[in-house]
């Protein structure tokens, strides 16, 4: 999947600001979305500097289906990469659904799904059966 570079820093802003979610932001958090931005060949600096300042970070919602299943996956795994999930970070996960027009309902349903699978990297067939099944 190819993004421009707005869709680049949009995908590891969210990142940044569910990280933040919390008011605690983990090594593994940080490992997580350095590994993002290294994938996504984005500038270490600029990356360094996002994670900084989240206050001047901005969300852009996805425009294609598709890439906002996939960054919103990610969103998940961010949630859970430190093995708590704190209220804060399940609210905003919530939030970020109506953005992104995901019902409540598959939100759940991704929830439950990830608790069968290691690290909760729900395999791309299930997870495109998931929100295929609950959109629209």
């Amino acid at each position: 999947m190819t993004y421009t570079l707005e869709e680049k820093k949009a995908i590891l802003s969210e990142l940044i600001i569910m990280a933040h979610a919390d008011q605690h932001i983990k090594k593994e958090e940080i490992a997580f979305i350095h590994a993002i931005g290294k994938r996504l060949e984005l500038d270490e600096e600029e990356l360094s500097h996002m994670v900084e300042h989240p206050e001047e970070l901005k969300i852009t919602v996805p425009q294609q289906f598709v890439k906002r299943i996939v960054h919103f996956h990610r969103l998940m795994l961010m949630m859970h990469i430190d093995g708590h999930v704190d209220s804060a970070e399940l609210q905003l996960l919530y939030q970020t659904a109506l953005k992104y027009c995901i019902r409540k309902t598959t939100v759940d349903t991704l929830l439950h799904s990830m608790e069968k699978y290691p690290h909760g990297e729900i395999p791309p067939s299930e997870l495109m059966s998931i929100h295929q099944r609950n959109h629209n």
